[in-house]
């Protein structure tokens, strides 16, 4: 099958800590046709750009570089300076916390050769200890999941997507601090660009470790989710009901009781994060979505 020219773009901020395993993960890769490695740095603080730049040499049969963002802002500055910065037909998109298994970026691409969104499989399993990976329902196992009520979304640890219609929609919007994958996802749809399941696609995902850590991820993706409702509002997004309001801090106080038991500390911290998030981006954006 032919397979179209390919750009993947790993975004990084202060990720010295993991990206050598993610970039292992990716030289070990093979590919039908030509492809290239962007690193993306926006506006590391430690030792992120020096280990890229140390993967040089392992890169030498592939279109290798490492780039900084001019002006530093949300990951989809990074993205968009990845996409702009490359020249593949499709673009696929990697963390730099996370691994691609073997075969990734040959299945990625076969389903890329006439899909213009596409998504593989998200494994919760290999990176993350067990009190972790339970303290929320996995994404993207086999299918490419509906969020927020709303339209079906890949999840952007394991997107690619063809450029034109990248380029057509003018990439990711930049003032989203997170959940830019929704919102690319569903703006694609509004020109008609549906996103394809890939089986066997898979990349490990890496979960955020500490109750700290995974409360302001979490937080951060509902305040997310209220800039989403405040644009997709007028293409029909519905504000969260009564019952899933209720239902959310139920879950807060189910959690709390259970915090005790083994992984605990992340259920609570997950489901807290995201009613806070909810809660203090209504407040902020002056928009319902509790």
């Amino acid at each position: 099958m032919s397979v179209p020219t390919l750009s993947v773009i790993v975004t990084c901020r202060n990720s010295a800590r993991t990206l050598e395993e993610t970039l292992e993960s990716i030289v070990s890769q093979t590919y039908a046709g030509w492809w290239e490695v962007v690193v993306v740095d926006n506006a590391s603080t430690d030792t992120t750009v020096e280990v890229a730049e140390a993967f040089s040499a392992r890169f030498a049969e592939v279109s290798y570089r490492v780039l900084r963002v001019p002006n530093p802002g949300h990951q989809a500055a990074g993205l968009n300076h990845g996409i702009a910065s490359t020249t593949g037909e499709a673009l696929v998109f990697v963390d730099s916390d996370d691994l691609v298994a073997e075969g990734y970026l040959q299945r990625m691409g076969e389903v890329l050769a006439t899909a213009g969104l596409a998504g593989g499989e998200l494994d919760v399993v290999r990176l993350n200890p067990v009190d972790v990976r339970h303290r929320r329902e996995p994404l993207q196992v086999n299918r490419i999941d509906t969020l927020c009520g709303f339209r079906p979304a890949v999840v952007g640890a394991t997107m690619g997507a063809r450029r034109e219609p990248l380029e057509r929609i003018g990439g990711f919007d930049e003032a989203l601090p997170t959940q830019h994958d929704l919102d690319l996802s569903w703006r694609l749809a509004g020109i008609g660009v549906q996103p394809v399941f890939v089986p066997g696609a898979v990349v490990h995902y890496r979960y955020r470790l500490g109750p700290r850590e995974i409360f302001e991820q979490e937080r951060g993706y509902g305040v997310g989710e209220v800039l989403l409702y405040r644009k997709f509002r007028p293409l029909g997004m519905r504000r969260r009901g009564p019952r899933a309001v209720v239902g959310s801090w139920v879950g807060v106080l189910r959690a709390l009781t259970g915090v005790l038991l083994p992984g605990g500390p992340s259920r609570l911290a997950t489901r807290l994060g995201m009613a806070v998030g909810h809660v203090e981006g209504s407040r902020r954006h002056r928009t319902l979505y509790l």
